[in-house]
């Protein structure tokens, strides 16, 4: 296995029949996740995911790439080639224990 298994290209424009065929996960089930995991009410939890995650749209747009150590890296490539399409690149983290782990180390 290399260090490549584990990194997904994916079209930022992606289809909707590819889109479709996989399973999703919906913004109202994960803030009704956090919610019931955190005990704040819904609307405090949507407005800090949008807060959140607005702001990482927008470090990607603006050419960073993202490092959330439970979550892994993200980063927009953008090709070469005339006419071709941005990517996504997502490195996973390998262990959602060992990241919170390094995450508290770089506080």
């Amino acid at each position: 296995m290399t260090d490549n298994d584990d990194i997904n290209d994916v079209p930022a424009d992606e289809t909707a029949t590819e889109a479709e065929e996989t399973a999703m996960l919906r913004k109202r089930e994960i803030v009704a996740h956090v919610s019931q995991d955190t005990g704040q009410s819904k609307a405090d939890v949507r407005l800090i995911l949008d807060s959140a995650l607005g702001y990482m749209r927008q470090g990607l747009l603006d050419g960073n790439e993202l490092h959330y150590p439970t979550l892994g890296k993200i980063r927009i490539k953008h090709p070469n080639r005339e006419g071709a399409k941005p990517m996504y690149r997502l490195i996973p983290a390998k262990d959602a224990r060992i990241a919170a782990m390094q995450e508290s180390d770089d506080d």
